[in-house]
């Protein structure tokens, strides 16, 4: 039932209806609160739909079953008032992160084995770790998927410094996974430090050929840098893993544009709209169907 739950939702979003599918996977949640799947797809939509605040409030949700799983000592009351984004925690619309990541990172070695836990946008956190450095999905891979989506909604908050320390919980879990690399090179390029992000999404490639973030983010950064036959090997490659990878063929538009190549430009940015205008906010392939 929460699978046929989670694609509904998934396909209200891919048609827009954003606000539909949000109270889609909050009903959903009534029955299974610790899902942390269907919490994942919450952070997302709440993102898109209400702001970076709302989310961060749900990473809430998302990390603290995960602590409650691995066994923490601290009451549910202790970690709401201490560690998570509520009432004093905030300053100045800034979640004070500091306690809470030095506090969970002395379980960080601890396994996990509860809820189906999916995927952000682009691919399965767990199955890209798993295939890089081959650990079991069953352990520390649901642990660092939390500490990647709690990042990736303080770097769309700008709260850059609070990104790091998530980031390094997972560099704690997996030290040389590729998307300890890539999301550092986010960090680095929020920055403004362009040649720091680059060696970093080179890292990151160099480790997963095949991560298509990497590549796209990398085509788009030699953009930028003014290297347009790196740009256009990136993105290309990009395109040929994942055909509907929309920002991939936006960002090739952008190239051809820049180059004077109009037509091509223009077939490029009619490619990324059509595939972007049906595209959920989370990939299908997070759904775990049992045959």
């Amino acid at each position: 039932m929460v699978d046929v739950s989670h694609l509904l939702a998934l396909v209200l979003s891919a048609q827009n209806k954003l606000e539909e599918a949000l109270n889609m996977v909050t009903l959903t949640l009534l029955n299974y609160p610790d899902n942390l799947n269907l919490l994942i797809t919450k952070v997302m939509l709440e993102r898109q739909v209400h702001g970076g605040h709302s989310a961060l409030i749900t990473c809430k949700e998302v990390l603290l079953p995960l602590l409650e799983k691995l066994g923490t000592s601290s009451s549910r009351e202790s970690i709401d008032s201490a560690y998570l984004p509520y009432s004093d925690q905030w300053t100045s619309g800034r979640f004070q992160l500091t306690q809470w990541s030095d506090k969970v990172s002395t379980h960080t070695t601890a396994s996990f084995t509860g809820s189906t836990i999916g995927t952000l946008p682009a691919e399965s956190l767990c199955e890209s770790i798993d295939s890089t450095i081959g650990c079991d999905q069953s352990n520390w891979g649901y642990q660092a998927e939390v500490w990647y989506t709690i990042a990736d909604v303080f770097l769309s908050e700008e709260m850059i410094t609070d990104a790091q320390k998530c980031v390094d919980e997972i560099k704690q879990l997996f030290p040389l996974s590729h998307l300890v690399s890539y999301m550092n090179a986010r960090i680095r390029e929020s920055e403004g430090s362009s040649k720091e992000a680059e060696q970093q999404y080179i890292n990151a490639v160099t480790l997963a050929p095949h991560h298509v973030p990497s590549l796209v983010s990398l085509g788009r950064l030699q953009i930028e840098l003014d290297k347009p036959i790196l740009a256009e090997h990136y993105l290309s490659e990009a395109t040929q893993l994942k055909p509907d990878e929309y920002e991939a063929w936006h960002h090739l538009g952008v190239l051809h544009q820049k180059q004077g190549n109009h037509k091509k430009a223009a077939d490029c940015f009619l490619t990324a709209l059509r595939f972007e205008s049906s595209a959920p906010v989370r990939p299908y392939s997070v759904l775990k169907w049992k045959l």
